[in-house]
């Protein structure tokens, strides 16, 4: 058993996996940008609110620690699902040498090993920060939290295994049901959205007018001194952060996870029993998929066959689709927030490349997926090759579905900039079509760059997730920075000539946009068959 555990934690934190190089460093600036941004939200609000209100440290503390409370127990119930009752290599891992309730503890042991890491990653960097803003850190500060940070997984892991059930049992009735899991994940993205912006906006009219909208401190006020509460499983590790009333917090927080891990372990493991048992003897229809023979004209079946991809696959269904369909949302509130900040220094010049770099991130973030194309495909990337349709044409149906998909939420996203009024007509007009051109020009950028490293080897449930995004993503994103810094700047430069300056940004997503078009058109074919599956 302890063998399996240690094999399970080499594959998924070992230095030695199977993984690229490039997607391991990619990856880690990603990260390390992501905890940046994180560390200086958190320390600016710190600061806002420890010069706003009258508040502790310790009271403040368990806001955050509250927070990723939350984050931790959506982690666990997602890994209990996939580890428990969904697991992917359950007809290999049930070949091996251990009984069924060794495997189901050695699952439990792997996901409480796995939360205590997210739990010292998130936790310790975040509340320095804190503790630097309030001027609190101390050796015993330090001391408490990296305590705090070993037993903050055992509220989290022992709600998991109660809700895991019937979450499990939940996707299960919806598990052809994908659209409804898509409008879920679409409503979960765009109120976490709304909430970050809605801090954002606080900290930014603070640093910017040093004034508070009225009612805003009366609400953090509210909400701080509501989450100390007894019932609040966070009050009591900020008492073992702050050594105060440190046994009373040691004591609840290691009595709740004995008597509800206990408790939750008898209970699923009758569930897991059952699972266990019925997919190893084929009654579940979890890992099947059913297909029809399709009577359409090649490209129309091609079309379809992409769209049910892109549906059936959990990366593009929710990071694709999901992003591409509430990016107008976004769109709305980055506007507001970044004008907001733009005007106050610069003034209401400045709102087009706002909406410019605001809508250019977006069509980045939605279009890099194209560079997944091929890899998609996985081990039946043969069969393209073996159908009676010429590669390149097989190649521009995939890419116009995504064109389709960008262009779509373009759309919204320049009704919604009409409808607000933001930039003038003549500036929507140029920003729509800049925008169309990029979205074509990053499309086959990314066709392009997937010939190149189409990356087919196997990947789990057929995944869209490689470097090859990552990579179109940070173009993207470079790209979408020139873009709002060019229509920042050309229009004060040449103020007297902006169709001029209107020309030019319109010119380089055209060229972008041409040169990575006939790339694709003169080496497709060429690039393609020298692929092997």
């Amino acid at each position: 058993m302890f063998n399996f555990i240690r094999l399970q934690l080499k594959l998924k934190w070992g230095l030695n996996r199977n993984n690229s190089k490039l997607n391991a460093i990619v990856t880690s600036l990603i990260a390390l940008l992501a905890v940046l941004v994180a560390l200086a939200l958190v320390a600016g609000l710190s600061f806002v609110l420890k010069m706003s209100i009258s508040v502790r440290p310790k009271d403040l503390s368990v806001l955050y620690l509250t927070i990723i409370m939350i984050g931790l127990a959506v982690v666990a119930i997602g890994m209990q699902i996939n580890r428990l009752y969904h697991p992917g290599d359950l007809n290999i891992t049930a070949r091996f040498p251990l009984s069924p309730i060794k495997m189901f503890i050695s699952c439990l042991i792997l996901n409480y090993i796995d939360l205590t890491i997210y739990s010292l990653i998130l936790l310790l960097p975040i509340m320095i920060a804190f503790g630097i803003a309030m001027n609190c850190v101390s050796v015993a500060f330090v001391f408490g939290v990296i305590l705090a940070a070993i037993l903050l997984p055992i509220v989290p892991f022992a709600l998991s295994i109660f809700i895991a059930i019937p979450i499990m049992y939940l996707s299960t009735l919806l598990k052809r049901q994908n659209v409804i899991k898509i409008i879920l994940f679409i409503i979960l993205l765009v109120g976490l959205f709304v909430a970050y912006y809605y801090v954002l906006n606080v900290l930014a009219k603070f640093f910017i007018h040093r004034n508070w909208e009225e009612g805003t401190l009366e609400i953090w006020q509210n909400l701080i001194s509501s989450l100390n509460g007894y019932y609040n499983p966070a009050y009591y590790l900020s008492n073992i952060i702050f050594f105060n009333k440190f046994w009373l917090g040691l004591g609840a927080t290691l009595g709740f996870g004995v008597v509800f891990i206990g408790l939750g372990i008898l209970v699923a493991k009758v569930v897991y029993t059952k699972i266990r048992t019925k997919v190893l003897d084929g009654g579940s229809d979890v890992y099947k998929r059913y297909s029809k023979l399709d009577n359409s004209k090649s490209g129309v079946a091609i079309l379809k066959h992409t769209i049910n991809e892109i549906i059936q696959t959990k990366t593009y269904s929710f990071f694709y689709l999901g992003v591409a369909i509430s990016t107008p949302v976004m769109v709305f509130f980055c506007n507001r927030l970044v004008g907001l900040v733009g005007t106050a220094q610069i003034g209401s010049g400045i709102n087009f490349g706002v909406s410019m770099l605001v809508v250019s991130v977006f069509m980045a973030m939605i279009s890099s997926f194209a560079a997944t194309i091929l890899s998609i495909e996985g081990k039946n990337f043969y069969i393209t090759k073996m159908i009676p349709v010429n590669y390149r044409k097989q190649l521009l149906i995939k890419g116009a579905v995504n064109v389709v998909v960008s262009l779509g939420a373009l759309l919204i996203s320049t009704i919604v900039l009409a409808a607000l009024k933001f930039i003038t007509t003549i500036e929507l007009i140029v920003l729509a079509i800049s925008q169309l051109l990029f979205v074509v020009g990053i499309v086959f950028n990314g066709v392009n760059l997937n010939l190149v490293n189409p990356n087919l080897k196997p990947k789990a449930n057929g995944e869209a997730e490689e470097i090859n995004v990552t990579i179109m993503l940070v173009i993207g994103l470079i790209i979408a920075a020139l873009f709002g810094v060019a229509s920042i700047v050309l229009p004060r430069v040449m103020e007297n000539y902006k169709a001029v300056t209107y020309l030019i940004i319109i010119a380089t997503a055209a060229i972008y946009s041409l040169v990575n078009v006939l790339v694709f058109w003169f080496t497709a074919n060429k690039k393609y068959r020298k692929i092997e599956s």
